[in-house]
């Protein structure tokens, strides 16, 4: 079974990839705010779940048709959103710019975060260090990218058609 990590992990190598960045794990943990070793973990489950093939001649393939049907229809299922009170931490969902002008929201949303510069409704990241690895290494694409999956996890029908058209793009930009 996939964990939120993994999730992150193919995002950030997607983003590596447009980007023209080597792949290495040392990189990726540090990136990711994991260990080398939850890097490879994952890349095994990502591999199990046929989202990623790896070659010892072309190395890394991702599966996208498989990847974005599973987030776009899996994803709210099997890592649902959860909301709490609110408090200081990194902008997510409606939030974010890339959606914020397609998307009209009373209320920000925040991954908590205690040195974050936003304040907002909390939302469960898909992985417990995703803020701290924002903050670590900022990337404003991926911050994109998992804001996105945050607007599936969070959203109706129509935030999802929206969340998932753009996410559609930047996946095969």
């Amino acid at each position: 079974m996939l964990k939120g990590q993994d999730i992150a992990l193919v995002m950030k190598i997607i983003v590596s990839q447009q980007l023209g960045r080597q792949l290495e794990y040392a990189v990726l943990a540090y990136e990711l705010y994991i260990s080398q070793s939850e890097v490879s973990k994952g890349m095994l489950r990502l591999e199990k779940a046929k989202v990623i093939s790896r070659y010892p001649d072309r190395g890394l393939e991702i599966h996208k048709h498989a990847l974005f049907e599973m987030l776009v229809h899996g994803l709210k299922y099997f890592m649902t959103a959860e909301l709490n009170i609110e408090q200081r931490g990194t902008l997510t969902a409606y939030s974010t710019p890339c959606v914020k002008t397609k998307i009209v929201s009373q209320h920000a949303y925040v991954w908590p975060y205690i040195n974050g510069q936003d304040k907002g409704i909390s939302l469960t990241p898909l992985y417990k260090t995703l803020p701290k690895a924002l903050d670590r290494f900022p990337d404003e694409c991926f911050h994109e990218l998992m804001s996105l999956l945050d607007l599936i996890r969070l959203g109706g029908s129509r935030e999802i058609k929206i969340a998932s058209e753009i996410l559609e793009k930047k996946i095969w930009a």
